[in-house]
């Protein structure tokens, strides 16, 4: 805690910015790391696409190797491919990860985190591989359209094509059809929240695609208020703060922020939304909004559970080989989802012996 301490007295703001809480050790590690590569606030850029080149927490943990000169932590995945996804518009870009041999394997659609403007498959590559390998499952990344390429709703439209995309393909994949997972991170989860909640509806009148089997909502921008206590507390934090909360909104949704489509703590129709599992940060201003998320679905009847992890921020998840708490929240996620798929080995039935012929009658 003491080098945190010197850096605000030297007038420097401390690597997890404004805020009462103090981070792990492994997760001011990698903030440190990110304010030595002079990482700024989203909201600063005067240009939005600037902004995609803010180093992020994946940035820099993937940079403490080289500083410290020791090789960078490898997830192994046993197969990965390029794809070409398809969005509401277009070709989106798209990732697969998938143990060898797959067959009817549970699949999981994977929604990137950033902001409504940030947030490449790059940076979010170690989400997708701690899935992967901490479940043995197929993962497919999707990255939408990011604003200002695209304006509300053109994320949440490109989430839900590419969940219909993703399904049509499960079978080349290697994957099961009726064991199909959801998961997003920060405005990730928003869409993937959306679109099972889309794919409900469309059930309800004949549509052809199903409901996900389960969802996972990874520190989840679940509104678009900014008035919450976690925004409070955490208004100027790292990696994320309230002004970044408000710049991406604005560039996203300006006109469109109380759409039930985006502002999604505010509804009320959870009901058949598959179980879901919340992972929330305790340095993040977003916390507020995923705990009253959490409290509406359960209020529908959905079988939700989630944990909140102290002393690390927004974007933790997928740090698991550098930050404890983050290796926990991906193994919490991971046995979630590996209840809910379960399914128990049929029965070994014993083989007949075969009658001896001196003892069969004539």
């Amino acid at each position: 805690m003491l080098p945190l301490l010197v850096l605000a007295a030297c007038g420097q703001e401390p690597p997890q910015g404004d805020t009462p809480y103090q981070p792990t050790p492994g997760m001011a590690a990698i903030l440190s790391e990110r304010q030595a590569m002079h990482a700024t606030r989203y909201a600063a850029q005067e240009n939005p696409y600037a902004s995609r080149d803010v180093p992020s927490l994946s940035d820099a943990g993937n940079a403490i190797p080289n500083v410290v000169g020791l090789p960078a932590p490898d997830i192994e995945v046993s197969q990965f491919n390029q794809l070409g996804g398809s969005g509401a518009a277009g070709p989106l870009s798209a990732r697969l990860y998938r143990p060898a041999l797959a067959k009817d394997t549970p699949v999981i659609i994977y929604f990137p985190g950033g902001t409504w403007a940030t947030g490449s498959l790059d940076q979010y590559d170690g989400s997708a591989r701690q899935l992967a390998a901490r479940t043995g499952y197929v993962v497919v990344s999707i990255r939408t359209r990011l604003a200002p390429d695209t304006s509300f709703p053109g994320e949440h439209e490109d989430a839900l094509a590419a969940y219909d995309w993703a399904r049509t393909n499960l079978r080349s994949w290697g994957g099961d059809p009726t064991r199909v997972a959801l998961v997003g991170e920060g405005p990730g989860a928003n869409l993937a929240l959306s679109t099972a909640l889309a794919a409900r509806d469309r059930a309800f009148h004949g549509g052809l695609v199903p409901t996900p089997d389960a969802l996972a909502l990874i520190t989840p921008w679940a509104g678009t208020g900014l008035s919450s206590s976690s925004m409070s507390e955490n208004g100027g934090s790292n990696p994320l703060s309230r002004s970044d909360v408000r710049w991406a909104n604005r560039l996203y949704a300006r006109n469109d922020l109380d759409d039930p489509r985006i502002d999604l703590e505010d509804r009320s129709d959870f009901a058949q939304m598959p179980p879901t599992t919340l992972v929330l940060a305790q340095i993040d201003p977003l916390r507020s909004g995923g705990e009253t998320l959490a409290t509406r679905m359960q209020a529908a009847g959905v079988p939700v559970e989630g944990r909140l992890y102290q002393g690390v921020t927004y974007d933790f998840f997928g740090l698991g080989a550098q930050v404890p708490e983050a290796a926990a929240a991906e193994d919490y996620v991971a046995a979630r989802l590996r209840a809910v798929f379960y399914r128990p080995e049929l029965p070994v039935i014993p083989r007949r012996r075969p009658v001896s012929r001196s003892r069969v009658r004539r």
